[in-house]
């Protein structure tokens, strides 16, 4: 079985770009960072996907974006004119075909039900009718940013698979098929006036530093959507495609000569979207296992040892779904199959995203380029990343690290992760960019929630 949770769509209904106005190449501003780190970032680019947008809570919106950790990198960097493709609130996002944007926690514990021994979120989908003045057609925050007349800095683009940084013009020209495309690169026009790829707006760019980090949507795709509802890609990128496209991606960015580094591929099981709903009967009066005459717990219908439980199953579940009959609301029918990652799906994910790595890693080593290693760092929250004290975890929300949608960096998040970035960067370069202070952040952000039982004393 193909497995999966709701189609998830990046989708804008009907829009269209008036862009009035031919790419230019940028100009060099002045910077107040050290002489040598203001040549470094004078013209700092960053190429990917969702996570390089600041793609957060199912939506791209300014709230977010702003914290992006390419945006936190070039704030440190002293990056003169960092620009972003911003995105007026609620966003654009997995709900937009739906009318909602993004999602925000309501409530750290669900007043609907109060008596809970273990809190249960409540977590809402804002809908665009909440906010009538937001239009679909013009998603930017401003004319001006819709309309800047040079690349983005920042040309993450959710949605997209690895070789889209060659191949992605739009929609329609692209193997990942995301409307982002269309929004992010903005190509209206018609070939040869004003089609060009994220390599190429990097060409014509001319960056001083270059990050690349993308290559998580060949296999996210895969296990989150569902048999019946199949993307462009309902299979992985077969490791020979992925190898053979990251090889040409890597040898045309190298030709920019840019101070160039490359991320490599999280293990996405590791996720909290995968490893947040538990196996068994949960009583929704205490949010604690309901437990038999014996004192057990009770397993879930249709989930079989080694199986992973996908976040939206939660919704299933409150209409009874894999609850036995004669027990809370139980229907006595399983789990549905495309909420479920069964055990051979998910050895064939990890199976997956290893290959990838050994191929980045060859092709990284064999060219002499940085190779930034995120499959170790998000390794590391599975049993705590200590950074300023803190232990971030990837426990869904109370862990610090991940976004509501159990995927994605939250702002904090990225804070962390444009500290590794700015690790590799110093260690491979000679420049002294200085560490995002995660404890100003955290006082900037003030987090609904975060575990302060984690401060080490």
């Amino acid at each position: 079985m193909k497995i999966t949770a709701k189609r998830i769509v990046l989708f804008l209904a009907g829009f269209v770009i008036l862009f009035s106005c031919t790419l230019q190449e940028p100009g060099i501003k002045e910077t107040t960072a050290n002489r040598q780190d203001s040549l470094y970032f004078s013209r700092l680019m960053v190429l990917g996907d969702d996570n390089a947008a600041g793609y957060q809570n199912l939506a791209l919106t300014e709230k977010h974006q702003i914290y992006s950790f390419p945006a936190q990198l070039a704030k440190q960097g002293g990056t003169p004119d960092f620009q972003q493709p911003l995105m007026g609130y609620p966003g654009i996002g997995v709900l937009s075909p739906w009318g909602f944007g993004t999602i925000e926690l309501l409530h750290l514990d669900n007043p609907e039900t109060p008596d809970t021994q273990i809190p249960d979120p409540l977590i809402r989908a804002i809908p665009y009718e909440d906010y009538p003045d937001y239009d679909l057609n013009m998603p930017f925050i401003s004319n001006d940013v819709m309309t800047y007349p040079l690349p983005y800095s920042n040309l993450g683009v959710p949605g997209i698979v690895m070789e889209d940084i060659l191949k992605g013009k739009t929609k329609l020209k692209s193997r990942s098929h995301t409307k982002m495309l269309d929004i992010i690169l903005r190509n209206p026009l018609p070939e040869p006036y004003g089609e060009l790829t994220s390599f190429q707006q990097a060409k014509l760019f001319h960056p001083s530093i270059l990050i690349c980090w993308v290559g998580m949507n060949d296999v996210l795709n895969f296990a989150q959507y569902p048999e019946g509802e199949q993307p462009s890609i309902p299979e992985p990128t077969s490791t020979d495609r992925f190898a053979e496209k990251f090889a040409a991606m890597s040898d045309s960015l190298q030709s920019l000569n840019a101070a160039l580094l490359i991320g490599n591929v999280p293990d996405i099981t590791d996720f909290p979207y995968f490893n947040t709903v538990p196996a068994v009967v949960i009583d929704s009066t205490t949010n604690m296992p309901y437990l038999d005459n014996d004192g057990n717990a009770i397993p879930l219908i249709g989930v079989e040892p080694g199986d992973k439980i996908l976040t939206p199953a939660k919704g299933d579940i409150r209409q009874g779904y894999g609850i036995p009959e004669g027990i809370l609301n139980g229907n006595g029918l399983p789990i549905p199959d495309d909420k479920i990652l069964d055990a051979s799906e998910t050895a064939l994910v990890q199976e997956t995203v290893d290959s990838y790595n050994a191929a980045i890693d060859s092709v990284c080593f064999n060219r002499k380029i940085p190779l930034v290693d995120m499959y170790s760092f998000y390794k590391e929250l599975n049993t705590g990343l200590t950074e300023a004290g803190f232990v971030f975890t990837n426990t869904f929300i109370s862990g610090g690290f991940f976004s509501l949608d159990g995927i994605h960096p939250s702002d904090l998040g990225n804070g962390i992760l444009a500290n590794e970035w700015i690790k590799a960067i110093n260690s491979n370069f000679p420049v002294s960019v200085p560490p995002v202070n995660l404890f100003d952040l955290i006082l900037e952000l003030k987090p609904l929630v975060f575990d302060t039982t984690a401060v080490s004393q």
